[in-house]
């Protein structure tokens, strides 16, 4: 699950190996081998990746399906939908 997070992250991100492994310090095979799982960053790198995407550790690790800033869409979402089911009640119960 991580190597397919931290691809699908940097590709949503429009960022090449290269870019993401000038940015971490680390060579481009090295991000290359993260997402095709052949290894795992420490801890460190993850908790920098978490930050650089705006993510949990959790999230990259597979532990969350969303991230916090999907939450946030869908939160606002919700709360914009409460608001309109509102109003069709009150106009509604005017007719």
């Amino acid at each position: 699950m991580l190597a397919y997070q931290m691809k699908q992250l940097r590709r949503q991100k429009g960022l090449t190996q290269q870019q993401l492994a000038d940015y971490l310090h680390v060579s481009k095979g090295t991000v290359g081998m993260w997402e095709t799982g052949r290894r795992e960053p420490n801890t460190e790198i993850l908790s920098e990746l978490a930050d650089f995407y705006g993510v949990s550790v959790d999230y990259l690790l597979g532990r969350e399906t969303l991230s916090g800033a999907q939450k946030a869409v869908l939160q606002e979402t919700i709360h914009t939908l409460e608001q309109l089911m509102e109003r069709l009640k009150t106009t509604f119960n005017q007719s």
